[in-house]
């Protein structure tokens, strides 16, 4: 092998760099600029037989290799002249590199636009740029340390796979340059798990744009986590054939505006990996702090073998907690679910503050065909669906459902509207307990408003459930406290009328009060408090405040505002139906509502303040909290215990 060593050219511009502050050392060949300080360069040499030169490192690492019939221009230049980072720009087919890494252990490869980076470097961060446009293209990202990749309005289609793929289990800091607009978009029929796919944890921030399309599975995944900085920037969710976007650790939004529509399976969901995690976040949990979320979900149900699968907005095989922003869940496909949590879901924090959510449900159930049965949701009727987990008639599937959750449900605030329009399509279902302590919440639904099997406990708050085709709300806990008013305020009511219920627990005993303002109506099922039979005795278990149970008003009309009095003709507080209701079961109580007679008095006009209120899908408020009303009309005047 003959060589020639080149210690005297780095002599000479060591003379340079003393003179002029040339210190750094610029290689051009092919379509890559390799950049390196004349400080880390031990020397240079040319293998003549293979018509290599290499540049060795003062580190003692191995010499990088360069083709020298390549080379077009080797000069030295001034540092500021050097890129301060790994830059990848994309032209069609082609690709420009400027590597300042070369002796760090980065080499950049092209076939055509499709770009690998490897990167041995396992102590220092680096840092890499992705610009230009190409509709043939990709980039695949090798290494074993934290790094940081930069969208400067990049746009990449991949005819090969994955339109960018992070093979680095480490964490990667995903920038969004501002004021740009990025968009990636994978192959069909591929075997890439996600258009945008990160190995390791993905922290995405900055105010850019980004948008992604999935043609073959997710649109953006993470073999890990998924973190969203506290940012101004956009994410645009354009369609996927699976998820929106997937974690197999769990997902935390503390900003961005989310955007999704066209996916094939859920808008965001967290898996369970097993594995410990970081910052004492369990496996699964899906968090939003902040930000904001518009997700419209079409897909329908589906069976592959004897397993259905329905479409969520947001799923958690973990824990959820909703800590604030505002999110918009749209589902209109069968079956959709537009919340579902396979353990605890929190909303809102403990100080009340909590998210602006918004959760409709337009499809109807999911059925495989089956003939046996197990629709969800409502009190059981023969030939109709289960409720409370009761056998239902019918063909086995899934119902709709705005929000689903297996465990236990805890509301500490924000402000909540949930619409649903289909049969067995419930608001609000917990297979543990439900406890709402603070905020605002509303729901109109034509299943249940609110279903548990454990206790529904309203502590605070102020909530409203108008059901159109079945209960208001509905416990099947079966025992005393099943509905337990401790403090928040409700109004619930349906207007299907007999054997449905504004508050139903199978046995009006099962009724605890000991603070807080609960109006009620609705039918009374009558019976003897067995299962499907609640009872319509005038008493309920428990009360440390006056209360009336009966059945008057023996109706109220959509058209007028109705308002609580005390036994001192004191306004406690200002309810309007969406809907006609024939009344025959009604619970009147509040605090301050005195044992003696009280009077329902009705009004055309709407109170000219309020303490607090709840606003309907309308944006119309219908609940008022110690009002300033002017009634005229005495509807009923009733007996409180």
């Amino acid at each position: 092998m003959k060589r020639i060593l080149f210690s005297a050219m780095i002599m000479l511009m060591s003379v340079l760099n003393a003179v002029a502050q040339y210190d750094v050392l610029k290689i051009v060949h092919g379509n890559t600029t390799d950049f390196a300080a004349l400080t880390v360069i031990d020397s240079i040499y040319f293998d003549m037989d293979s018509g290599v030169m290499y540049v060795q490192p003062t580190n003692g690492n191995v010499a990088v290799p360069i083709k020298y019939s390549d080379v077009s221009e080797m000069c030295v230049i001034d540092s500021a002249s050097c890129p301060k980072r790994l830059k990848i720009a994309y032209n069609g087919n082609t690709v420009s590199v400027d590597n300042p890494y070369f002796l760090g252990g980065v080499s950049v490869t092209a076939d055509g636009a499709y770009v690998t980076v490897n990167n041995t470097n396992d102590s220092i961060e680096y840092e890499t740029e992705l610009s230009g446009k190409t509709t043939d293209g990709s980039f695949l990202y090798n290494g074993v340390y934290k790094t940081t990749l930069i969208l400067n309005g990049v746009s990449i289609t991949s005819k090969r796979g994955a339109a960018i793929d992070i093979q680095c289990g480490k964490r990667v800091a995903l920038e969004l340059k501002k004021g740009t607009e990025s968009t990636l978009v994978d192959c069909t029929g591929g075997e890439q798990k996600a258009a945008l796919y990160c190995k390791g944890h993905l922290e995405i921030d900055k105010a850019g744009t980004l948008s992604v399309t999935g043609k073959t599975g997710h649109a953006i995944s993470a073999k890990e986590y998924i973190k969203l900085k506290k940012s101004d920037g956009t994410i645009n969710i354009l369609g996927a054939v699976k998820d929106g976007i997937h974690c197999k650790q769990y997902f935390v939004g503390n900003g961005f505006t989310v955007n999704i529509k066209g996916v094939g399976d859920d808008g965001i969901q967290t898996e369970l990996d097993g594995a410990e995690n970081e910052d004492g976040i369990a496996d699964g949990t899906l968090i939003i702090n902040g930000g904001t979320y518009d997700i419209v979900n079409t897909t329908n149900g589906s069976t592959d073998g004897t397993d259905t699968d329905t479409a969520k907005g947001l799923n958690a095989d973990g824990n959820m907690q909703l800590n604030g922003g505002t999110i918009t869940i749209a589902m209109s496909g069968t079956g959709g679910k537009g919340i579902r949590v396979e353990g605890t879901y929190t909303q809102g924090t403990e100080d009340g503050e909590g998210p602006t959510l918004t959760v409709s449900t337009t499809g109807s159930s999911y059925s495989s065909g089956s003939s046996t049965g197990g629709n969800t949701g409502g009190n059981w009727r023969p030939g109709g669906g289960g409720g409370g987990g009761r056998p239902g008639g019918g063909t086995s599937g899934s119902d709709a459902k705005a929000i689903k959750v297996l465990g236990a449900v805890i509301v500490n605030g924000g402000t909540t509207v949930v619409t649903t329009e289909k049969s067995g399509a419930e608001g609000l279902e917990s297979k543990t307990g439900i406890t709402i302590k603070g905020g605002s919440h509303y729901f109109k639904c034509y299943d249940d408003c609110i279903n548990t099997s454990g206790i529904i406990d309203f502590a605070g708050g102020n909530t409203v459930c108008y059901a159109y085709g079945n209960d208001a709300v509905d416990s099947n806990y079966g025992r005393k406290g099943a509905i337990t008013i401790s403090g928040g305020n409700v109004f619930a009511y349906t207007s299907k009328g007999s054997p449905e219920e504004g508050l139903d627990c199978d046995n009006n005993s099962y009724i605890v009060i000991t603070g807080g303002i609960a109006v009620s109506a609705g039918g009374s099922q009558g019976g003897g408090g067995g299962w499907g039979g609640s009872s319509s005795s005038q008493s309920v278990g428990s009360s440390t405040q006056g209360y009336y149970l009966g059945s008057s008003p023996s109706s109220y009309n959509a058209t007028n505002y109705y308002t609580l009095y005390s036994t001192t003709d004191e306004p406690i507080c200002t309810f309007k139906f969406d809907a006609s209701v024939s009344n025959t079961l009604s619970l009147l109580t509040a605090p301050n509502l005195g044992k003696g007679s009280i009077k329902v008095k009705s009004g055309t006009a709407a109170p000219t303040s309020a303490q607090s209120q709840v606003l309907n899908n309308a944006g119309k408020a219908v609940f008022f909290i110690a009002p300033t009303v002017t009634a005229t009309t005495t509807s009923a005047t009733v007996t409180a215990k």
